[in-house]
C-alpha cells in the first residue's frame, strides 16, 4: 500500500460545517476529574467493544470503541466542551492527540535527493457522558485542509488533501462531514504521558517514540451527510460546530531511520496511526485470506459483497485479483502469483449478488521452512478488496 492509497483511505470519511457556536467563545476548559473521568470513560468503551464482539456486531463499530478506550487512557485526561449540533448547544467530553512520525530512507553516510518526511495526524474525539455511542471524531494533517469525504466510489486515482469529520449520532446513522473548516492549534509540552496499569498487554499506548502531554485547541464548522457506506443510516443532514476550546491531549513524536526497501516490501508508511474511528469506503469490500499447508500452501481470497443489492466490479483487463508472499524476516517478495502471466488488455466486469461472495484459490510451492506474509488483492477500477495472512511453513 502506497503513502497515496494510505492518505486516501484515511481522507474518505469526512465532515463539515454550520456557523460557530457563538456562546462558547474561546476560552478554554480545564480537565475534569482528571484520571477519574478517563478511566471511566476508557472502561465504558472497552466494555461496548467486548460486547460488539461477544454478539457478533459491526467489526468496525467495535473496533471503533477499542481505539477509543486506548486513545483515552494514553493521555489519561478528559475535557468537556460544548458542540453546536444542528444549532442546539450539546455538552460532550473529548480528548485529542498527535502523531508526528519522521520517516528518513536514506542509509547512514549516503546523499539522497529525498529529505526525511514528517506525516502528521491530529485527532479529537468527542463523546457524550450518558450517551458514548453518540460521538464526533475529527482527523486532519494541517490546517489547510477542509473538510470532506469522497462520496462516489469510482474515481479511485483522485487525491485530495482532506480533513474527516464522522458522527454517529447513537441510534445507528453513520455521517460523514461533506463541507467546512478545521483548526488544530497543538501547546506542546515535557510531561510524559502517563504509563496506564495495562500498556504492557497494548501496543497502542506504548509508542516507540516519545509521548508527552499536549493541550489542543480545537474549532471546526461542517455540514455532513448520511454515510453511503452504513446501510442503516437515515437519509439526513447535519451541522457540526465547534468554536475554539482546548482539550487535554498528547503528543507523540517517533523518526525511523534508514528503511532499506525495494518495491516489494512494506514502506513505514504502511504503519502509520490512523484514527480510532473508520468508515469502510463505499468501494471496498470486506475480504478475507486463508492458507492451508499441505506440502504446497492453499491460498482462498474471499470478496464479500456484504449489502442489499448487487455489485458489480469492473476490471481493466483479464487479471481480476493477485497474491504476493513475502518473506517475514526479510520483508522481501518471494512469490507474485501474476509475475508470470498475461492478461488480456479489455475491460470485464462480475456481479456479486447481495451477501454473495467472490472466491479465487490458488497454490503456492514455499521455497524452504519459515515464516510468511501473504497479501491478496483484488485488481479491480471501481472496487478495493485485500487481506493479509501468516503462513507458518514446517
Amino acid at each position: 500500500m502506497t503513502h497515496h492509497t494510505l492518505s486516501l483511505k484515511r481522507r474518505i470519511a469526512v465532515v463539515v460545517g454550520a456557523a460557530l457556536f457563538a456562546a462558547c467563545s474561546s476560552e478554554s476548559t480545564a480537565p475534569i476529574d482528571g484520571t477519574s473521568e478517563a478511566a471511566r470513560a476508557a472502561q465504558t468503551f472497552a466494555s461496548l467493544a467486548d460486547s460488539v464482539a461477544r454478539n457478533g456486531g459491526d467489526a468496525d463499530v467495535g473496533a471503533a470503541y477499542a481505539g477509543i478506550a486506548g486513545f483515552v487512557r494514553a493521555g489519561g485526561h478528559v475535557t468537556p466542551i460544548v458542540l453546536a449540533i444542528d444549532g442546539t448547544p450539546t455538552s460532550f467530553l473529548a480528548a485529542a492527540s498527535t502523531f508526528e512520525t519522521t520517516i528518513n530512507d536514506c542509509p547512514k553516510g549516503a546523499y539522497c535527493f529525498a529529505p526525511p518526511q514528517t506525516f502528521v495526524v491530529r485527532n479529537l474525539i468527542a463523546w457524550e457522558r450518558d450517551n458514548p455511542k453518540r460521538l464526533v471524531q475529527l482527523s486532519s494533517a494541517s490546517n489547510d485542509e477542509q473538510i470532506g469525504a469522497i462520496l462516489d466510489p469510482s474515481p479511485l486515482a483522485l487525491y485530495a488533501r482532506m480533513a474527516s469529520l464522522i458522527y454517529m449520532d447513537g441510534a445507528g446513522g453513520t455521517f460523514l462531514g461533506t463541507s467546512g473548516t478545521q483548526k488544530f492549534d497543538v501547546a506542546k509540552s515535557t510531561t510524559p504521558c502517563p504509563e496506564p496499569p495495562d500498556s504492557g498487554k497494548t501496543a497502542y499506548l506504548r509508542p516507540k517514540g516519545t509521548c508527552t502531554l499536549a493541550d489542543h485547541t480545537v474549532s471546526f464548522s461542517g455540514t455532513l451527510e448520511s454515510s453511503p457506506y452504513k446501510v442503516t443510516s437515515p437519509a439526513a443532514m447535519h451541522t457540526i460546530a465547534m468554536s475554539a476550546q482546548t482539550v487535554a491531549g498528547t503528543r507523540r513524536t517517533d523518526t525511523i531511520n534508514n528503511v532499506p526497501c525495494d518495491t516489494s516490501c512494506a514502506k513505514p508508511t504502511d504503519s502509520l496511526p490512523l484514527p480510532p474511528v473508520k468508515v469502510r469506503p463505499a468501494n471496498e469490500l470486506p475480504a478475507k485470506l486463508s492458507a492451508t499447508v499441505n506440502g504446497d500452501v492453499t491460498l482462498t481470497f474471499s470478496v464479500k459483497n456484504p449489502s442489499d443489492a448487487p455489485v458489480k466490479v469492473v476490471h481493466s483487463s483479464g487479471q481480476k485479483y493477485d497474491f504476493v508472499v513475502a518473506d517475514s524476516g526479510t520483508g522481501k517478495a518471494v512469490w507474485t502469483w501474476s509475475a508470470n502471466k498475461t492478461f488480456l488488455q479489455a475491460l470485464g466486469e462480475e456481479t456479486i449478488p447481495a451477501g454473495g461472495t467472490l472466491t479465487f484459490v490458488e497454490k503456492w510451492t514455499p521455497p524452504k521452512r519459515g515464516l510468511y506474509l501473504a497479501h491478496a488483492v483484488l485488481t479491480s477500477t471501481s472496487h478495493r478488496a485485500e487481506a493479509y495472512t501468516t503462513v507458518v511453513v514446517p
